[in-house]
């Protein structure tokens, strides 16, 4: 492997680049996750945005040996929750069991059961982490929610991994877990905390890069560790970092890296789904000048989260100020027609799977909850505002 690769880890745990950041009172977040998991009876509840390392820390506490992950969305119904749970640590789902001595042995069926995969648990020193709970149904998570009480009484060490804004419900206020339930509050990364990704690694691989390239990238990862730890990857290939003769770092480079970034990142589909709205017969689109030529109100609102500066939340005003400064006439868009459309997309990609749920129109607030959807509007798509 080479050397950037293992300093640079986008999809794995880093050791180089890996930053302990500051929780509340001067406490560490694997000092706040050290301290809940030694708490007995208790279920470890973390919450943040996406791509924000909350697995990466889970693996650097627990290690990633002893840590079994179960995504929300492989509880397909209430029937399977403890076998998929077994099945994720490497427990068998079936055979026989045989008890007693050699004279007088009972052979018997092997079932999965709720207690013998918290057994397997203890035995083997595991941790569960359901990672995306908010990816389960409503009836699932009320289910676990219900099936986890008597686990975590009975030993069963249980991480709980969600959005902020979606469907921790479900934990946070479920009155059996009430006092039972250690809650870790991811905040956003800072600039200066993702400024020592970039630094502590380019450091180690002896390569010069300029601050104002730094504060590039700082700016372009939104918030997002992962993101950041792809860039720097993908800009070292760019530059040959690993050939002992790598090529300076200019702004044309640092770009090309932005895009290059975009290669691996499937939103084609999403982008289509959302430029192509709900159809409605016999009304045709209203659509608005603008300098990437005649763009509809959907088009627009993509136009819009894509532009300076990327956020992650924008509130109902300020996009449609960004939306009415691409139109270049005087025929803006009225808040209605943006409310009602911010309500059509909402629709048709809640008729989608979650590889889908890359936005959220809530409270007046539009949520990109991807962030690698928000990196891909800014640079997977050309001038035109269509893909490469």
């Amino acid at each position: 492997m080479n050397k950037s690769a293992e300093i640079f880890k986008p999809g794995a745990l880093p050791v180089t680049t890996y930053i302990s950041r500051e929780a509340a009172l001067g406490f560490t977040y694997e000092e706040r996750l050290e301290q809940a998991l030694n708490m007995s009876g208790y279920i470890t509840l973390i919450s943040g945005p996406s791509k924000i390392g909350k697995t990466v820390l889970c693996e650097r506490v627990v290690g990633i040996d002893n840590l079994v992950e179960v995504l929300g969305s492989d509880f397909l119904n209430k029937e399977n929750v403890w076998k998929t749970i077994g099945a994720k640590a490497g427990m068998p789902l079936s055979g026989m069991v045989t008890t007693g001595n050699t004279d007088n042995s009972i052979s018997e069926e092997y079932i999965v059961t709720r207690e013998n995969v918290i057994a397997y648990y203890q035995e083997h020193e595991l941790v569960l982490l359901i990672d995306d709970f908010h990816y389960a149904s409503e009836e699932i998570q009320r289910f676990l929610s219900q099936q986890l009480k008597d686990a975590i009484r009975k030993g069963l060490k249980v991480i709980i991994s969600s959005l902020p804004h979606r469907c921790d419900d479900a934990i946070r206020t479920n009155p059996d877990l009430q006092g039972r339930i250690s809650i870790i509050d991811i905040k956003p990364w800072s600039k200066d905390e993702l400024r020592q990704i970039p630094r502590k690694g380019f450091e180690q691989l002896g390569i010069y890069v300029d601050d104002k390239y730094i504060e590039s990238l700082v700016g372009e990862s939104l918030a997002s560790p992962q993101l950041m730890q792809l860039l720097c990857l993908n800009l070292c290939v760019l530059i040959k970092a690993d050939s002992g003769n790598a090529v300076d770092v200019s702004e044309e480079i640092i770009k090309k890296a932005y895009k290059f970034s975009t290669l691996n990142l499937d939103f084609k589909n999403v982008t289509a789904v959302i430029s192509n709205g709900k159809t409605k017969r016999g009304r045709e689109r209203k659509k608005y000048c603008t300098s990437k030529g005649e763009l509809d109100l959907y088009s627009l609102i993509l136009e819009a989260i894509a532009q300076d500066p990327p956020i992650e939340e924008i509130g109902f005003d300020d996009l449609l100020t960004r939306i009415n400064k691409t139109i270049v006439e005087d025929d803006k868009v009225t808040p209605k027609s943006l409310k009602e459309y911010l309500g059509n997309i909402q629709e048709v990609l809640n008729d989608k799977n979650r590889t889908f749920e890359v936005l959220e129109w809530r409270d007046n607030v539009l949520y990109v909850i991807e962030a690698l959807f928000l990196f891909y509007l800014r640079w997977g798509r050309n001038e035109q505002g269509t893909e490469y």
